[in-house]
């Protein structure tokens, strides 16, 4: 394939897993309002969960099948550019100094997911050129735009998702509470 045509397809892939990424911000705040009235709603027969529970399922960032190594190797020259003890010569106060910073942080928590895609967007927004890392990452690209889909799916496929986005919420409470066996229970007054 010509570098041109490589290129152009790295970008296609690239904005595609930008907008996923927006899907999924706007899929999760949806998502915590939804089970914010979720909770209300069906409080009584889950007493025993934990709010704590719901919200791992919201903050968990997807997991990427990245190899840890070419990852690492990004990030280092991410580093050299970045690091607080690199950028000693800046002056702390300047916004220059804590958006680099900030950058680290980012690309720090990229690393540890192994997410590809957002440590060369950093890469990419310092100047950094990663060629010698990895010349076609579009396997390591699709990747994660699996992995952002599958979250999004994830998110919507809760009983919370499902119950705020339905115009008939009595309805929709029945089969919730039959499906997972609660209906007789509270009928009977043996609330979990």
């Amino acid at each position: 394939m010509n570098d041109k045509l490589l290129e152009l397809k790295r970008k296609k892939l690239q904005r595609q897993i930008l907008y996923l990424r927006t899907e999924l911000e706007e899929t999760t705040f949806i998502f915590q309002d939804s089970l914010i009235e979720f909770e209300d709603e069906f409080r009584d027969y889950f007493k025993d969960q934990s709010k704590k529970d719901h919200k791992k399922v919201t903050m968990d960032p997807p997991e990427f099948d990245i190899p840890k190594e070419d990852v690492k190797n990004v990030f280092k020259k991410i580093a050299q550019k970045t690091h607080p003890d690199k950028l000693i010569k800046e002056d702390t106060l300047s916004s220059t100094y804590k958006e680099k910073v900030d950058m680290y942080k980012e690309a720090l928590g990229a690393v540890e997911n192994r997410d590809w895609s957002r440590v060369i967007e950093i890469a990419m927004e310092l100047g950094i050129d990663v060629s010698d890392v990895k010349n076609d990452d579009s396997d390591y690209l699709h990747e994660s735009i699996k992995a952002l889909t599958e979250k999004i799916k994830e998110l919507k496929s809760t009983y919370a998702w499902a119950w705020y986005h339905t115009e008939d919420k009595d309805q929709a409470k029945q089969m919730i509470l039959q499906s997972l066996g609660l209906n007789k229970e509270k009928e009977n007054g043996n609330t979990r």
